[in-house]
């Protein structure tokens, strides 16, 4: 499956979360921050819905990139 092109700025929002993570992980289980960031990441499709750049395809994309990260799915 070919991966999509990122969208401009998600490189560096990522280096930026990554960050962050270490010092998460210091205070939370692996779990534990899963959990959270799913809720981020749930309610940010929520809100995006009304935007014009996030379609039902895009919002199922995105999940389904993080199951191959997840999963070892041609990653």
């Amino acid at each position: 499956m070919k991966r999509a092109r990122p969208l401009k700025g998600v490189d560096e929002c990522a280096a930026e979360i990554t960050a962050w993570l270490p010092k998460l992980s210091e205070r939370h289980t692996p779990l534990v921050l899963v959990a959270a960031l799913t809720e981020h990441v749930g309610g940010a499709l929520f809100l995006s819905k009304k935007s014009e750049e996030m379609s039902p395809d895009r919002a199922r994309a995105i999940i389904r990139r993080m199951k191959e990260i997840a999963f070892n799915e041609s990653y």
